[in-house]
């Protein structure tokens, strides 16, 4: 009987193992979302620190593996060298076809901004007043959720400047100092977390609020990407009921946009 009892108890550690999994998720430097710990004082981003924390109490274990350019990394997971990537942005309605991503975002993204040297911040300004600049920088293939700035950008190719590849964050820098770009688009939060760094560079805001959504992206075609994003979902809404989610992140200056207000 004690011999039968120990076969099935070992029979469980086991099956518990087999159901153990380490995922991998690509990532790239896009601080506060993902940052380089070496860099940053220990901190890995929003994105991987929320990550971790859903998988800490899993029978699962995550590392991550580091490619500097997003549209690389978006092509490893599609042809399944990764399990998933750790942070991208989307509209909510709107995900990309092939691709998956979990229904409830990591968080919330409003307004449009805009980096460049002091001279050339306006604050608020209005989408239309992009138009005053020579040379605009912007990521390739962002999502710009606001209809007119996007419609502006395709309309006007002569003053657009598309980035890519790796440190793409410190290319910008080098590009507005000797002013190759006059200002560059992007998310608020990595704006005003830039330039606590960066004090020589300003951040205009503007006055008109769009909404974009940030989160995990996987492939759509692979049977384990529906368990990841169920996985990612659960955890999350787990994160924000018990307020560690506001603490992780607060940790980078950033407020819960999708927290129900208090009444």
């Amino acid at each position: 009987m004690v011999r039968a009892i120990g076969i099935f108890i070992i029979g469980l550690i086991y099956q518990s193992d087999a159901l153990a999994t380490d995922y991998e998720f690509i990532w790239n430097p896009y601080c506060p979302y993902t940052c380089d710990a070496k860099l940053e004082n220990g901190k890995e981003g929003v994105a991987i620190d929320i990550i971790r924390a859903v998988f800490k109490d899993s029978e699962h274990t995550v590392s991550f593996k580091r490619i500097d350019s997003w549209l690389r990394a978006k092509r490893l997971v599609k042809s399944g060298m990764s399990d998933g990537m750790a942070f991208t942005f989307y509209q909510h309605d709107k995900t990309e076809n092939g691709y998956l991503t979990p229904e409830t975002p990591m968080l919330m993204v409003k307004g449009i901004a805009y980096l460049s040297l002091p001279k050339n911040q306006m604050t608020p300004f209005r989408v239309t007043d992009v138009a005053r600049f020579n040379a605009i920088g912007n990521y390739y293939g962002a999502v710009n959720s606001n209809r007119r700035l996007a419609r502006y950008l395709a309309e006007n190719p002569h003053k657009t400047i598309y980035v890519t590849g790796s440190n793409i964050l410190k290319r910008v820098r080098e590009m507005l100092d000797i002013g190759r770009i006059d200002i560059w688009l992007d998310s608020p939060d990595l704006l005003n977390y830039m330039v606590t760094k960066y004090p020589q560079y300003a951040v205009s805001t503007s006055a008109t609020g769009n909404t974009e959504y940030a989160g995990m992206l996987f492939d759509e075609s692979k049977p384990q990407s529906k368990a990841l994003a169920k996985m990612m979902d659960e955890g999350i809404v787990k994160l924000r009921k018990s307020g560690e989610l506001e603490k992780i992140l607060a940790r980078y200056g950033m407020p819960d946009r999708m927290a129900k207000p208090v009444k």
